[in-house]
């Protein structure tokens, strides 16, 4: 819905402060205070019979003072709805269009043996999933999908904007559901495949791993080339604390295995697209990458102009309670005017 700039009807809008509205009762304030005056202004004479004095007479000043009076109390009320700062109502329906329009994100996700290792609480794997999930929740209107991958990659969901749909996708995620094994490169493109058809300003993976590119037809940096033609921004997490991690063994037993990220080759994928490598050694810093991604992001659909908030219409309100203060003073002025 359209609304003017100068709009002088507060009707089908909403306001950034609200609270101003206390201000307006002064309004009945206004109209006690001007019936005590009249009262005490009154002056009256006792007399035997009104029989001699006829019909009463409508008295056409005392009318106009109360109009008068009138005028004023409504141009305090418009200047007290232009305080509140009115603006046309948000219409749901076109910002969640034009942020759709605007970015598109698949996470590829390493969901290969090694991501039980539990240098992450509980296990690297769950604590993907988590930071993923608030990562998911905190951008409501943004179309996302989900692309697990070991020596194979497949499409666990595709980019939605449901993402009741997609939390419970990204929770029946495990170790186990394909070849065993780390294809970096495969799991990229398959990515970029889902972004390829997207018509979106921002396209975006984020793909994280915990391990060295060791199957898979596709080289890592020929994705990454796929992905840079495409348009595509890849943000690289390379999961694991330094050295060695506790990896269960049998039962409660752990032993520890060496953690092997290829950095190198995450940090070219990210350079390649535009996009950015980091390293989580604990689910704080994971937590903390995703945040940062998320403030990226949100910069870009910034700056390409998607604006949530309206256009302010107090103007209309500010000029109208203006105008009528200024009326009520000229006819206090003039045809109000008492003579002494």
């Amino acid at each position: 819905m359209k609304v003017s700039a100068f709009n002088i009807w507060p009707f089908d809008m909403e306001f950034d402060y609200p609270h101003v509205f206390w201000m307006l009762l002064v309004i009945p304030g206004m109209v006690v205070w001007y019936i005590y005056k009249q009262k005490q202004d009154f002056k009256h004479i006792n007399i035997s019979s009104t029989g001699n004095f006829g019909e009463a007479k409508i008295n056409w000043i005392s009318v106009f003072r109360y109009i008068n009076l009138s005028i004023l109390m409504i141009g305090i009320a418009y200047v007290i709805l232009a305080l509140a700062r009115p603006h046309a109502p948000i219409d749901v329906d076109e910002y969640r269009k034009k942020n759709i329009e605007g970015i598109d994100i698949v996470i590829s996700m390493d969901v290969s043996e090694s991501m039980l290792a539990q240098d992450l609480k509980p296990n690297r794997l769950e604590a993907a999933k988590d930071v993923a999930k608030d990562f998911i929740e905190d951008r409501p209107t943004d179309r996302i999908g989900l692309v697990v991958y070991e020596a194979e990659a497949y499409t666990q969901s595709p980019m939605t904007t449901d993402h009741e749909l997609l939390l419970q996708q990204l929770s029946e995620v495990k170790p186990g559901m394909v070849t065993p094994g780390t294809a970096i490169g495969v799991g990229l493109i398959t990515a970029a495949i889902r972004l390829s058809e997207s018509d979106a300003k921002s396209k975006v993976i984020i793909l994280m791993t915990d391990g060295l590119n060791n199957s898979g037809q596709i080289q890592p940096t020929e994705a990454a080339e796929v992905a840079k033609e495409l348009g595509i921004c890849v943000y690289t997490i390379g999961v694991g604390q330094e050295g060695s991690a506790p990896y269960p063994f049998i039962g409660n037993l752990t032993t520890n295995i060496p953690v092997q990220i290829d950095e190198e080759l995450l940090t070219d994928i990210a350079i390649m697209t535009g996009g950015k490598y980091f390293r989580a050694r604990n689910k704080d810093e994971l937590k903390n990458i995703y945040s940062e991604i998320d403030q990226l992001e949100k910069s870009k659909v910034k700056v390409l102009d998607f604006k949530v908030n309206p256009p302010e219409k107090y103007y209309g309100f500010l000029l109208m309670g203006i105008i009528l203060i200024l009326l009520n003073r000229v006819i206090e002025n003039t045809a109000l005017k008492s003579i002494p």
